[in-house]
């Protein structure tokens, strides 16, 4: 299937769509959705990116550890959009040792998981591990036979782009993924605070059409009042504010800042 079939496929497969229960929140004023369970407790003996990651990071260039590489206080936020967004289908590009996909599926059983990656964590003497469920792409997200597999997939509704950072990479692949039917794209690293992010942070702001949520947390276990990473979810068909998850019940009471 050429570029322009697999456009035509996407498009009115996405038109098609039979709405979510959710969309009527986006049809008028009325109290915002809850989340029905505790993610932070749920997600408590995860490791995420902490003062030893951090430390790798100055020392080695890169983390060295298989944990989830993610502001703890942006995942709990994470996982109430998905409860509250109704997400069944979840695809993860770049996804380090598959913690992250691992986490995610074990709380929310996804109907469908995938995942690609080139395997970069592996190379460094970790194990990727990934649910038995999972579709795994072991290549690179800017290869045609990416694509072949991605428009097998089908529906997915919500994407998380966390691969290469560079501002041309991360532009590929949102651009190769709106493609394809989808509810949501997120992109990780969106405050761009490193040099390495700042790419993410230009393409973020660049997004001047659809419609957009941010997830910006203080990084608590970084001892910080503002965040390094940030979250951005981004749809064309909704609003993902309408599932705004708020702030946790035991998280900090201010959400950070983002800067501009």
């Amino acid at each position: 299937m050429d570029l322009g079939a697999r456009v035509a496929v996407s498009c009115s497969l996405m038109t098609g769509r039979t709405p979510c229960a959710h969309d009527a929140c986006d049809t008028g004023p009325g109290p915002a959705p809850e989340a029905s369970r505790s993610y932070r407790a749920l997600l408590a003996e995860e490791p995420c990116w902490d003062r030893s990651i951090e430390a790798d990071l100055e020392q080695h260039g890169e983390a060295t550890t298989d944990a989830i590489l993610q502001n703890r206080e942006e995942l709990i936020a994470l996982c109430r959009f998905i409860e509250l967004a109704g997400i069944r289908s979840y695809l993860e590009i770049g996804i380090w040792t598959g913690r992250l996909v691992r986490t995610l599926h074990r709380l929310f059983h996804f109907d469908t998981v995938a995942a690609c990656d080139h395997g970069w964590a592996s190379q460094r003497g970790l194990t990727i591990s990934v649910p038995a469920e999972t579709s795994l792409f072991d290549g690179d997200s800017d290869s045609e036979a990416f694509l072949e597999w991605r428009a097998g997939l089908g529906q997915i509704d919500l994407v998380l782009i966390d691969a290469n950072h560079a501002y041309h990479a991360v532009r590929r692949d949102l651009e190769r993924n709106r493609l394809f039917p989808h509810r949501f794209l997120a992109l990780h690293d969106i405050c761009g605070a490193r040099a390495s992010t700042r790419g993410v942070r230009r393409l973020w702001h660049e997004l001047d059409h659809g419609r957009k949520l941010e997830i910006v947390r203080p990084h608590r276990e970084l001892g910080l009042e503002h965040s390094l990473m940030g979250l951005g979810i981004w749809s064309e068909t909704e609003d993902p504010a309408a599932f705004d998850p708020g702030l946790d019940a035991a998280g900090p009471r201010v959400p950070g800042k983002m800067p501009r």
